[in-house]
């Protein structure tokens, strides 16, 4: 199986500002990492989704080491390419995200500018911005 978790908003709090400059800008919410790496454990393909460009990727990486978060890769965009873009590529059987309220609500997510035909085949889960996947359970 694979889970796509978007980073920010989703599993990790991120200070302003701070966030563009050091990994003590992010914080985990709630037992995110140990949920995550819970799943990673079961022998789920996990990937990580940032809001860093692929140019930061050592950056995003040294937060998400830090924390002692597993996963298979962490993704990042190029300069240009749109969140669905790396959604449709991918397929996720499962795409957990938040529901985006400071940056514009829903409009804003991953899932929603993927196509139809594959959105149909993966799971969305949508849970409030900084709220945490501590109620996500996944079998």
């Amino acid at each position: 199986m694979r889970i796509m978790i978007f980073i920010e908003g989703t599993t990790f709090y991120t200070k302003p500002f701070l966030f563009f400059f050091s990994k003590y800008g992010y914080k985990p919410i709630g037992n995110a990492v140990r949920i995550v790496n819970t799943w990673y454990g079961k022998g789920y393909e996990v990937y990580l989704c940032s809001y860093v460009r692929k140019n930061r990727y050592n950056f995003i990486k040294r937060v998400v080491d830090f924390y002692g978060m597993s996963y298979t890769e962490i993704l990042c965009r190029n300069k240009g390419e749109a969140y669905s873009e790396i959604v449709e590529q991918l397929k996720p059987d499962i795409l957990i995200e938040d529901d985006c309220k400071s940056i514009g609500g829903l409009k804003a997510c991953c899932i929603t500018g993927v196509k139809e035909e594959i959105k149909a085949g993966i799971q969305s889960i949508i849970v409030p911005e900084f709220s945490g996947i501590d109620s996500i359970i996944i079998e």
